[in-house]
């Protein structure tokens, strides 16, 4: 059995274990069920009171959208007839049971209740209190469907109510489409395969919280004590513990090492070690030192979260990513670019600092521009420029920066040696700082313009440097490329003629140009901290603006459970985005 055909096969385990695999019931609610119509409405009518609408000690988080649905359709019942649960209730039940599966809890959605209520026996029961009982089943069923819908859809949190630089695409998920049309366990599934990404992304995913689950159940993996730093040519006792470590991450280690060996720390494990370096996001040295054996001795719990936080964040995304697209993931410091669902460009980036985090969203590219000159922000001046001019009063022309009067159309320079500058502070800065367009520049020879409210871009840079480097947040939001002509010929591949001769041609010209992009080439700013590659392999990283643990927690709250609002600063105005 390959890998692929492995992953398919533990995939489809599953979709089992989720009861999207269930045989089709045959068993339809009735037309015309009169009783069971007069006890749903007699039921819901209670949710036009003050009081939340409850059934049993269930909660109903749905009410109004119900009340409005079963109205709709007569208060005919989807999920239960005048015997009893049809088979459609009972596959959605066994689908709940495992909603952990994808990072979501039962308990969300009433899984417990449902379990015991679908184990009653209502043919024995007086016609009214069957009917009322079945009639209080069907709701709950229906709330739990359209609310488990709804988060496989859109993800049950709302990124906007934890993170003030979250900006997601919402979608509409037809869950009362779906609902409406519930007859058999076959509906069933096809609604919930409907509403879960169908990205590969997202079912390996599942697949790896399913092994670290595997591995939290027998144990986990032994904790390294700290001690030296550990190399290759080293013996120490600690490294036959840093064997049984990584060959959880890879079974292809040698394990049967002759016990007088196992001590050492020989080239083959120091490979081992460099592979897991690589996909922790840590310097690929084959030296286990203080980051490498803290990366280590994170727990398979700790990885579990990691894995289903990233879960709910593929279900923010927009289910089409469109035919051409790119895919920018601060916390891996990595860009991608795909068309027709294959990658065809990967560069490393730099991202927005901690103070100045990247923020997440998607927007079509609108327009490039070359040679751009830099118009110095407000922020970036204060923090950053200042300091170094009252450093070196030749800061300016040694950076090629001109010192402008106002915004006006006809600019009037102003000679930056009759300044006085120990005087001078952010705020009675006289005029304007520009960079002109050259290599030098801040934003390099290429940017490539979004609009979007947070004034980011993605642009080149003349550090070309501290690519170099494996953690690489340094800017004030943009991202900053590594490859920016081989990215606009991309991203310009509709426009006729504009291939990498006729963009060199214009670079080297020198004059500022903005050029329209045809044809749309959206860029997905995400923030993975797991992820798969595209040897199958997990990669976990670095959380380096500290969101995880605010999500794990907001998975783990009950429905509707209320969030302090997240600071909304106002996005730095950068005068750049205007071309």
């Amino acid at each position: 059995m390959n890998s692929r055909q492995a992953f398919n096969h533990v995939f489809i385990g599953i979709l089992v274990c989720l009861g999207i695999g269930l045989r089709s019931g045959t068993t339809p609610a009735m037309e015309k069920p009169t009783e069971l119509s007069a006890a749903l409405r007699d039921s819901l009518e209670a949710a036009h009171g003050s009081r939340p609408l409850r059934i049993g000690n269930e909660p109903v988080y749905a009410a109004k959208d119900l009340t409005m649905f079963y109205s709709r359709r007569g208060y005919r019942p989807v999920w239960v007839s005048d015997n009893g649960p049809t088979e459609a209730a009972h596959a959605l039940s066994a689908a709940l049971k495992h909603a952990d599966r994808q990072g979501l809890s039962n308990l969300d959605y009433h899984e417990v209740a449902i379990s015991q209520w679908l184990k009653r026996s209502y043919g024995d029961l007086q016609p009214q209190v069957r009917s009322r009982q079945l009639a209080g089943l069907d709701i709950i069923l229906s709330d739990a469907f359209v609310n488990f819908g709804n988060h496989l859809s859109n993800g049950k949190v709302d990124p906007v109510a934890i993170y003030p630089q979250w900006l997601p695409g919402k979608k509409k998920p037809e869950v009362f489409e779906f609902l409406s049309g519930i007859r058999t366990a076959g509906d069933v599934r096809t609604a919930l395969e409907g509403f879960a990404p169908a990205s590969d992304g997202y079912r390996r995913g599942i697949v790896e919280a399913e092994r670290l689950r595997q591995l939290i159940a027998s144990g986990g993996w032994p904790a390294i004590p700290p001690g030296e730093t550990l190399r290759r040519g080293d013996w120490s006792p600690r490294i036959m513990l840093l064997r049984k470590r990584l060959s959880f991450e890879n079974p292809d280690l040698k394990m049967d090492t002759p016990k007088d060996r196992a001590s050492h720390f020989d080239e083959g494990l120091e490979k081992a070690v460099i592979r897991f370096q690589h996909r922790y996001g840590l310097s690929p040295d084959g030296v286990v030192g203080r980051a490498t054996l803290a990366a280590l001795n994170r727990p398979p719990q700790d990885l579990l979260e990691t894995v289903l936080v990233n879960l709910e964040r593929w279900r923010w995304l927009p289910r089409d990513l469109g035919r051409r697209h790119i895919m920018v993931n601060p916390a891996a410091f990595s860009l991608e670019v795909f068309e027709d669902g294959q990658k065809v460009l990967a560069m490393p980036i730099i991202v927005g600092e901690a103070y100045t985090q990247t923020p997440a969203f998607s927007q079509d590219i609108s327009y490039l521009v070359f040679n751009p000159s830099w118009n110095v922000p407000h922020g970036v001046l204060a923090r950053k420029i200042l300091p170094k001019i009252k450093k070196d009063p030749t800061y300016l022309e040694k950076n090629h920066f001109e010192l402008i009067s106002g915004w006006k159309e006809s600019p009037v320079l102003v000679n930056p040696a009759a300044v006085k500058w120990s005087r001078i502070n952010a705020d009675n800065f006289p005029g304007r700082l520009v960079q002109k367009p050259g290599p030098w520049n801040a934003l390099g020879r290429v940017k490539f313009m979004f609009p979007n409210r947070f004034s980011v871009y993605l642009h080149d840079t003349p550090d070309r440097e501290l690519f170099k480097r494996t953690t690489r947040a340094f800017s004030s939001g943009c991202i900053r490329v590594q490859r920016p002509i081989e990215l606009a010929v991309f991203v310009l591949k509709n426009n006729p003629s504009w291939d990498q001769r006729r963009i060199q041609e214009v670079l080297e010209d020198g004059k500022t140009m903005a050029l329209p992009v045809l044809g749309n080439v959206t860029v997905h700013l995400v923030y993975w901290t797991f992820w798969v590659g595209e040897g199958g392999e997990p990669h976990y990283s670095e959380d380096i603006y500290h969101r995880d643990g605010v999500l794990w927690k907001a998975l783990r709250a009950a429905p509707e459970t209320p969030w302090p609002a997240p600071p909304r600063p106002l996005p730095e105005l950068d005068p750049n985005v205007g071309g």
